[in-house]
């Protein structure tokens, strides 16, 4: 009976052991999916546009903008009732 614990014992950590790397293939394979997906998808025509006008190139024939500055206008100031109560418009706050 002792001559069998051994290779039990060793059969069953093996099988564990496939079990894991199973599992982990899975997830490669998976992953390796994904990846030719999305290689399939970085040779579209929409995507190859968008990626270079990204980096600032035009299509021949067209003419590139270059506009400097903030392009969100400045927050406009809130105005209140219009009365400013004149040198002594700090005590309308507290009244």
């Amino acid at each position: 009976m002792l001559g069998y614990v051994g290779p039990v014992s060793g059969y069953l950590n093996q099988r564990a052991e496939l079990r894991d790397e199973s599992a982990k293939l899975e997830v490669l394979e998976q992953r390796r999916e994904t990846l030719r997906t999305q290689i399939a998808d970085l040779n579209k025509a929409d995507v190859l546009e968008a990626r270079a006008r990204a980096i600032g190139l035009v299509r021949p024939g067209e003419r590139a903008f270059i506009v400097r500055g903030d392009l969100e206008p400045e927050p406009v100031a809130e105005q209140g009732d219009g009365d400013d109560g004149g040198p002594l418009g700090w005590l309308t706050g507290i009244f």
